[in-house]
């Protein structure tokens, strides 16, 4: 009978990964007006067992939230070099999140426009607020001047969102990204 248990725990948490990954990628398409029953469809499982994982709307749109945010860590984290044993080494993983190849920050990088889209829940508010803090702090850990980082931060962001743009060729992305990757280097 335990040898049952981990296959239903598995399935569980494949099911709740589905039904998170097909409400993220509705409301970006749809905003919060995505039906649970497109999003159950999306995921394929029934609108009952959709209910299962997340009883309510507003535990849903928290659920997706957070999957996103643990998303965009673990990007970041994938990106950093290990073998970087100097300063910077968070921040260099972020840039290359950031301007790297994968599309998961082009498409979910603004909280305030997805907040926008879902619908402004005090629970939302307060899972961003949690990972400012923690993403500020990893900063501060990370052994470069602040205000440089705080460039070299937004300018990573603002070509995050400006990459699926006619303003800013692959060209003028890759030496952006040099010149930050350069910025993080101690002088």
């Amino acid at each position: 009978m335990t040898r049952t248990e981990p296959a239903a725990t598995r399935d569980k948490e494949r099911t709740r990964r589905a039904i998170l990954d097909a409400a993220e990628q509705l409301f970006a398409e749809h905003g919060s007006k995505a039906s649970l029953a497109a999003i159950a469809k999306a995921a394929n499982v029934t609108q009952s067992g959709l209910r299962h994982h997340f009883p309510s709307r507003a535990e849903l749109l928290s659920g997706v939230v957070e999957h996103t945010i643990d998303r965009c860590w673990a990007e970041v984290h994938a990106r950093i070099d290990l073998s970087e044993n100097r300063p910077g080494k968070f921040t260099r993983g972020y840039i290359r999140a950031m301007t790297g190849g994968g599309d998961l920050y082009g498409t979910i990088l603004d909280p305030i426009a997805l907040s926008a889209a879902l619908g402004n829940l005090s629970e939302v508010e307060s899972l961003y607020t949690r990972d400012a803090e923690k993403l500020n702090a990893a900063f501060d850990a990370d052994g470069l001047p602040r205000a440089r980082v705080l460039i070299i931060r937004y300018a990573a962001d603002g070509l995050a969102v400006a990459r699926s743009s006619p303003y800013l060729t692959g060209a003028d992305l890759a030496a952006a990204r040099a010149e930050l990757l350069a910025m993080t280097e101690e002088p």
